[in-house]
């Protein structure tokens, strides 16, 4: 009985630090790309609005607060994977389509 405790336990650390650095990856990726398009000579063929970048980097934060409540216990592993994975897919689709307009 105690040993499940422990490996649930483990599994939720393990799983919502997964979810934290993915997130923090995609915010930095966002980020960055949000300042090489004002601070560098680079030029692009196409630039996503800013509102998308930004909007994008709050998902990213709210993945980062899945995490944090996967890694306390509130929010199940399966539900904290499902749920960052549905942000994770609507910021990109998002981004997708207004790149299509």
């Amino acid at each position: 009985m105690e040993s499940e405790i422990r490996r649930k336990i483990k599994w939720n650390i393990i799983v919502g630090l997964i979810i934290i650095i993915v997130n923090s990856l995609w915010i930095y990726c966002v980020i960055n790309l949000l300042y090489v398009y004002y601070y560098s000579d680079i030029l692009f063929f196409y630039r996503n609005p800013d509102w998308v970048l930004i909007f994008n980097s709050i998902l990213g934060l709210i993945g980062i607060l899945i995490g944090i409540n996967v890694i306390i216990g509130q929010i199940g592993v399966k539900k904290g994977i499902i749920i960052d994975l549905i942000i994770f897919i609507a910021g990109n689709i998002l981004q997708f389509i207004i790149s299509l307009i």
